[in-house]
């Protein structure tokens, strides 16, 4: 069970403060109606599916061929695989945007604090690199922010609007890879609805009739609780069919909406880098033409 409690956290922690309100219900339906209960009921109901499934023969090797046909992969195994697997683009995300916050940070600290070189003379030995020119800090500003200092010529707010443009561009990163996760997540749960419903249907009989070698002839064979187990796998289609609702739901809802975002930012983006080039060409068209000296326009005359 302490597995399942270290998944349930890192799930916590990937919709802890870049998820919705859907998102944050489909984490109770998938922490509780899907982990807690494959974990703790799931468990004791399955316990003894093998050792239980009895066929009316005594030829060696009957039963497990049997049992093989009749469950190609037992419904616990199947639904912890479709949990480890459903949970891996959450888990993605969640590494996405710690690293992210990490890369934002060290930037923000690289910024603040101002590169300082040794070169190992006494007591003024550290030199503040300051816009390309090496100076001598005082003792008293040693530790002050390079973002205090004022450069001359420089556009005011220039700072702030780099900070401010680098965080929206990480918001808007963060956003993209959380609606991909969404995506993913979805197909992968349609995926195993759909295999769950080719490979056992809605019911579980409480008999079968068996004729895979090595059994001799057709053979009778009895699943132990197959009420339950028919309950226990009803349950797990409707949790299956939730999730998918929930993860439509939240695409509708925050999905198309950041798409939308992300493609206008990206046009904005490419709209101001044509307007810095255009810019740039026309005051290079502006300068003066120094390919002819007045020297050489007198050599004509």
């Amino acid at each position: 069970m302490g597995e399942w409690t270290i998944l349930e956290r890192l799930l916590e922690a990937a919709v802890q403060q870049h998820s919705t309100m859907i998102g944050r219900i489909l984490l109770t339906v998938v922490v509780i109606f899907r982990i807690l209960i494959v974990g703790i009921v799931g468990e004791k109901v399955y316990e003894d599916e093998q050792t239980m499934f009895i066929c009316n023969t005594l030829q060696p090797g009957c039963n497990q061929a049997c049992y093989d046909k009749a469950f190609p992969i037992s419904h616990i195994r199947y639904w912890v695989f479709q949990i480890i697997l459903v949970c891996t683009p959450s888990l993605c995300f969640i590494t996405y945007s710690v690293h992210q916050s990490a890369k934002q940070k060290d930037r923000q600290y690289t910024f603040l604090h101002g590169p300082y070189i040794d070169h190992g003379h006494g007591p003024s030995r550290k030199l503040r690199n300051l816009n390309g020119i090496l100076v001598h800090p005082d003792p008293k500003d040693e530790h002050e922010c390079l973002e205090t200092k004022e450069i001359p010529n420089a556009p005011r707010g220039l700072t702030h609007a780099s900070t401010k443009s680098a965080k929206t561009r990480r918001q808007e990163g963060i956003s993209r890879f959380y609606v991909i996760q969404v995506v993913f997540r979805n197909a992968l749960e349609i995926g195993f609805l759909a295999g769950q419903y080719f490979l056992y249907g809605f019911n579980v009989p409480a008999m079968f009739e068996c004729d895979r070698y090595p059994c001799v002839k057709e053979v009778e064979c009895y699943v132990s609780r197959p009420t339950e187990k028919t309950v226990f796998l009803v349950f797990m289609f409707a949790v299956s069919g939730i999730c998918v609702v929930l993860n439509l739901a939240e695409l509708n809802h925050l999905g198309w909406r950041k798409i939308k975002t992300a493609i206008r930012g990206v046009q904005a983006r490419r709209k101001s880098v044509c307007e810095v080039r255009k810019k740039d060409l026309l005051h290079l068209s502006s300068l003066p033409n120094l390919g002819r000296t007045q020297s050489s326009e007198s050599a004509y005359v």
